[in-house]
């Protein structure tokens, strides 16, 4: 068995031909070998320079330690990934789409570590009362597709556009089920069906049971009978206006209304973040039997319908008097078969 001697393992020195990727990499590579030489050199002290005699318990250890160190070496050379410098237009698309504001700051990492914008890399923000980092999170594929291709339109925007589509089509008679998302009371969260007519709320029911919920408009701003639509479109524009850190809602393609809304006032507060359930929407037609044009009473006056002319057994012309009929004289009847002889027919017999 080959023996071990001080300094024969491992040698700090190294050939012309070999060069450092790094200072990382040289600092590991001689804090190994002096690892390495220390261990050497405690074994010797125990065993009376003997190999591999002595307290092998403490040979086996202290090589452990040299692979555990060669290991977190390693891992501490990987490149870390850097911030990619984004133009203008990604800036300003990534701070409405991710309501980036005040002083808040954020990074973009290159994750994918290909010199750009792509789904992967990660978004860091940072801000608040310390300026240290508040979240991050992976970039998905639909979120590279809208920053860069600056389609992004902030929350204002979106809620004015969609709150035209609805006024537009003039629904006033409607249902739909509200609920809410918050860290607050059972009955809070519970589905409510709201029943709109004429634009005003006529009655609000828990979804679950049917059981009708009491009208408290009058003493109550937050009153569940304030949420009709042009309701549903305040909570909006009351977190837009408000400078909430974050108010996101989606909106349905069809009709405008929101189905789904969150607000988060301030994200250093846990807790006090907002949501609401929009579904069930149903346009409730009016059905008449009223004419066109009779709603405002000016419909037309509507004529008896004139029966169709009697036939009769006029001759042409007389239906205006212009010809006047004859008497009609009986009917000549035919001669009647005799046997008068030839002459007799005027009297004159033949003798």
């Amino acid at each position: 068995m080959t023996g071990i001697t001080q300094g024969s393992g491992f040698r700090e020195t190294q050939t012309s031909s070999q060069t450092t990727s790094s200072s990382t990499a040289s600092s590991a590579s001689t804090a190994s070998t002096t690892l390495l030489k220390n261990a050497v050199g405690g074994i010797q002290n125990q065993s009376g320079q003997s190999s591999l005699g002595g307290n092998n318990t403490a040979l086996i250890n202290l090589i452990q330690q040299l692979v555990d160190q060669i290991g977190k070496n390693k891992g501490g050379c990987q490149p870390q990934p850097q911030p990619l410098t984004l133009s203008a237009q990604q800036d300003k698309a990534i701070r409405e789409r991710f309501n980036i504001g005040g002083a808040m700051s954020y990074q973009v990492l290159d994750s994918k570590k290909d010199g750009k914008l792509s789904a992967g890399d990660t978004l860091v923000m940072s801000g608040g009362i310390t300026g240290g980092e508040i979240s991050r999170q992976k970039l998905t594929a639909k979120d590279v597709k809208a920053i860069n291709s600056g389609s992004t339109s902030t929350p204002q925007q979106q809620l004015d556009a969609n709150r035209q589509k609805w006024d537009s089509l003039g629904i006033s008679d409607y249902s739909f089920t509200l609920q809410r998302s918050c860290f607050c009371t059972p009955d809070s969260t519970r589905p409510i069906t709201i029943q709109v007519r004429g634009d005003s709320v006529t009655s609000a029911r828990y979804a679950d049971t049917g059981e009708l919920i009491p009208d408290d408009r009058q003493t109550n701003k937050q009153s569940i009978y304030n949420m009709n639509a042009d309701g549903v479109f305040n909570l909006i524009e009351q977190g837009i206006k408000s400078g909430a850190a974050q108010v996101d809602a989606k909106y349905d393609a069809q009709y405008g209304l929101p189905t789904s809304i969150y607000i988060d006032q301030n994200q250093q507060m846990a807790d006090e973040e907002m949501g609401y359930t929009i579904s069930n929407f149903q346009p409730e037609p009016m059905f008449t039997t009223m004419m066109m044009g009779e709603e405002d009473g000016g419909g037309p006056i509507i004529q008896p319908p004139i029966k169709p002319p009697i036939m009769t057994t006029m001759m042409v012309g007389e239906e205006d008097g212009g010809v006047q009929p004859c008497p009609v004289k009986p009917p000549i009847e035919p001669p009647m078969m005799t046997t008068m002889a030839l002459g007799e027919e005027d009297g004159c017999a033949a003798i």
